[in-house]
């Protein structure tokens, strides 16, 4: 499902209004589309997820509140995409040490995906992880690379 409420249409033609008036903001937007694949599993996807590209990926043991049943239950909004459009954007890296290898029999079944070109990620899927569009967009946006993917996983609570 493409997000309607922030489609390229909406962006450009809001931001052509506001440079109109002296504003003379730049153009950036990056596009996203999402889907619930029932009331179990959703996934968000951003930028460039091209399956030629190299990934890496950082997958947590999931709860039965990373399911897009529990979100919409939790958040009272049946429209997901209002929910993630106001989501709080965190700003800085935090310690964890909650990072661990996989353990056999754990359900790993949320994640993020990432996709990279020459060390810096383009692209990005969240698997059961929501309310987090304002991160990756940052991420994509100030070209997060390679060596501090470690880091920019935290960003997304999945060992909450």
């Amino acid at each position: 499902m493409i997000d309607k409420n922030i489609t390229h249409a909406v962006v450009s033609g809001r931001l052509a209004g506001e440079n109109m008036t002296g504003a003379g903001k730049p153009y950036w937007h990056q596009s996203m589309f999402w889907s619930d694949l029932g009331p179990n599993v959703g996934y968000k996807a951003i930028g460039i997820v091209d399956s030629s590209l190299e990934t890496m990926a950082v997958f947590a043991k999931s709860t039965a509140a990373d399911t897009p049943k529990a979100v919409v239950e939790a958040t009272c909004e049946g429209v997901r995409s209002e929910t993630e459009n106001a989501a709080p954007e965190q700003s800085s890296l935090k310690e964890s040490s909650k990072l661990h290898a996989p353990i056999e029999g754990e359900d790993y079944g949320k994640g993020i995906v990432f996709y990279t070109r020459n060390d810096v990620v383009v692209g990005m899927v969240l698997w059961n992880v929501f309310n987090k569009i304002p991160v990756t967009r940052r991420m994509l946006k100030e070209g997060l690379t390679t060596d501090k993917l470690a880091e920019a996983a935290k960003l997304f609570d999945l060992h909450e």
